[in-house]
């Protein structure tokens, strides 16, 4: 149920009430009609988009006229005639579409679900043969184990060989090479892994390498994870960059001895280099175990390829699930590690992870169930919404399309192979759903409207995020933690939390006491109710405070605001359009995001509409709890 601000006087009688507008039934005003003719390769005819005014931003509605003008309908399910017309169709489709992809389907995509394309194909190494024959049948592939709903919902099942033998080579996964540097200093390897039963004693199977070959040592040796069976631990094998011999330098415990099975857990090797002097530090399960010290320089660089679950040659593959398996490096400060402090235990997994600032890889497992369609997130993720789907005719509408680096703008929007974009180890890429697992082997993409439109779907989506932030979500703070209000709670004012409602009727009666105090020269106490009802005593200084909290709220809201607009009034392609962020201010992006995925209309970044919060090594496993909700009808 939505709530009123209740406007008190100093006296505590009401003045007057204002309630909150059901976001649900707010549409962005300056839509205008359009109509355009594309060629449907499905159908080879042409067929009308239409971009109708009545169509609410937050939900889908699809109408194929059976005849121009005509008031009978086709099942809205069929998006796109799949036969050839009598005449063109009339497609009624969400404004936020930006982009329609067609292509190979596997799986299913949920509506409003953000969606990115992995433009890098993990190549499946795999060299399990019997009898001369090259056999697929312990390929990596995509199941379920462990806690429903949280890690393990999606995972990488790994099936070793079938008598867990150290000469039997069998599969892996492979990603291509990277650099590490003295300009890359701090370096993490993260994951989860889990044992349905405790490894064998016949050999150490490999969960992670970067080397040559990952058995026989050489100098292109960077580290390898493996589980070692004489000692029941996970140890990481590593080598710093000043170390010239073969194989490694030296070897770190991760976890204890004698992991338990049946559970997930939760590893991380955390290097950092700083003035010549370099140490490891290994965490199981969000506590640090393990260390080295003393070491030279930065983890070693290697020519090899990064393998998950075998060496390059499917030698010693692992038995067991991998998920959410990630390589960082960069950032400036060991705050980089703070992706380490990450604790598990299989009734309380935290959330799958998500690539944010210093990705390099984050092969996150989830595709489509039963396949080996290993989806792969990079810093530079091309991410969207899904504004609808049907899976029978292979299609896919794709709203507020958005960067995560605006340094990219080469590639070409899920491009797929209509463009010439070719992506590392395929041929045009991958669209998938970060949510149902579904993906698209894309064939082919279509950009809906001109770069006219498209700056006026961006302004419109800018318009609904502003709407959001002031007539929606509600300024909060607490004491020990200031949140919205820091001058308020550096002042010393004796209040243990605060909640207010930044409308413009609201921040007026604000002004009315301000003015009242500073002009007038009043000088009582003023009774002032927060969003949640509770009534606050305010003294004057108090007062002053709690405006000036609200002004440069507001304030740098609006310049914020201002200056997307600018940027995307002056964009005058896709490519530099799409690369804008949308609001990315931590505690606004803290109160919009959670609602973005459902509403591709709110325009937050790339990553907040993705992982629901601002996503840093500075911010992101700080403790769960927030100042920052949202509030009305989204209560």
């Amino acid at each position: 149920m939505a709530k009123a601000l209740i406007y008190l006087n100093s006296d505590g009688s009401v003045v007057r009430t204002t309630p909150i507008t059901d976001p649900e039934n707010y549409i962005p005003t300056q839509y205008s009609e359009k109509t355009i003719l594309l060629d449907d390769t499905l159908s080879g005819q042409s067929v009308e988009y239409t971009l109708n005014d009545s169509v609410r931003a937050t939900q889908v509605f699809i109408d194929i006229l059976a005849e121009p003008g005509s008031s009978e309908t086709v099942d809205p399910e069929v998006i796109l005639p799949t036969t050839s017309p009598s005449s063109s169709f009339s497609v009624s489709i969400n404004p936020l579409t930006e982009q329609i992809v067609r292509g190979a389907l596997l799986g299913t995509f949920i509506m409003g679900e953000p969606v990115f394309q992995s433009t890098i194909t993990p190549t499946i190494v795999n060299n399990y043969v019997v009898g001369g024959v090259t056999l697929d049948t312990f390929v990596p592939s995509i199941g379920s184990i462990g806690e429903s709903g949280g890690i393990g919902s999606r995972a990488a099942k790994f099936a070793g060989t079938l008598n867990d033998t150290a000469s039997q080579k069998a599969a892996g996964i492979q990603l291509p090479a990277f650099t590490t540097s003295a300009s890359t200093p701090y370096f993490l390897l993260e994951g989860w892994m889990y044992f349905e039963q405790e490894p064998s004693n016949n050999y150490d199977p490999i969960i992670v390498t970067r080397s040559a070959d990952g058995v026989v040592g050489s100098t292109n040796d960077s580290f390898r994870l493996e589980y070692d069976t004489s000692s029941d631990q996970v140890q990481f094998h590593y080598s710093a960059a000043s170390y010239a011999s073969a194989g490694y330098q030296g070897i770190v415990n991760v976890s204890p001895s004698g992991i338990s099975t049946g559970q997930w857990n939760h590893f991380a090797i955390a290097w950092a280099s700083q003035g010549g002097s370099a140490t490891v530090k290994t965490y199981w399960n969000g506590t640090s175990l393990y260390s080295a010290s003393g070491l030279s320089g930065w983890i070693r660089n290697s020519t090899a390829p990064l393998m998950i679950g075998s060496g390059a040659s499917g030698d010693y593959p692992l038995k067991g699930w991998l998920e959410d398996v990630h390589i960082r490096m960069g950032g400036v400060t060991l705050a980089l590690a703070n992706y380490a402090f990450m604790g598990s235990t299989a009734e309380n997994p935290f959330e799958a992870d998500q690539a944010g600032d210093y990705t390099v890889y984050l092969l996150s497992m989830n595709g489509p169930f039963g396949t080996s369609l290993f989806p792969v997130d990079t810093l530079c993720r091309v991410s969207g919404s899904c504004t609808y789907f049907n899976g029978d005719a292979a299609v896919l509408g794709v709203g507020a399309i958005t960067r995560e680096q605006s340094s990219v703008l080469g590639i070409t929007l899920f491009s797929g192979v209509c463009s010439g974009f070719t992506a590392t180890g395929g041929s045009g890429g991958r669209l998938f759903g970060m949510e149902s697992g579904g993906c698209f082997e894309i064939s082919s993409v279509t950009q809906l409207t001109g770069i006219t439109a498209a700056r006026q779907q961006r302004l419109n989506a800018l318009q609904h995020t502003n709407y959001f932030l002031f007539g929606i979500t509600v300024m909060q703070g607490s004491s020990g933690n200031s949140g919205d209000f820091p001058k308020l709670f550096s002042s010393g004012w004796t209040g243990t939390t605060f909640s207010f409602l930044p409308v413009q009727t609201n921040i007026d009666y604000l002004k009315n006491l301000y003015d009242n105090i500073v002009v007038v020269g009043y000088t009582g106490n003023t009774v002032i109710e927060d969003y949640y009802g509770v009534q606050n005593n305010f003294g004057t200084t108090y007062v002053k405070e709690l405006y000036e909290d609200v002004v440069t709220y507001r304030t740098d809201m609006n310049t914020l605001v201002s200056q997307i607009t600018g940027t995307i009034n002056s964009s005058t392609t896709h490519q530099s359009l799409n690369s804008i962020q949308g609001i990315s201010t931590t505690g606004a992006v803290l109160k919009l995001a959670p609602y973005s995925q459902s509403n591709p209309a709110v325009l937050v970044s790339t990553k907040a509409k993705s992982t629901k919060v601002s996503n840093n090594p500075e911010s992101k496993y700080l403790p769960k709890t927030s100042n920052f909700t949202l509030a009305g009808p989204l209560d």
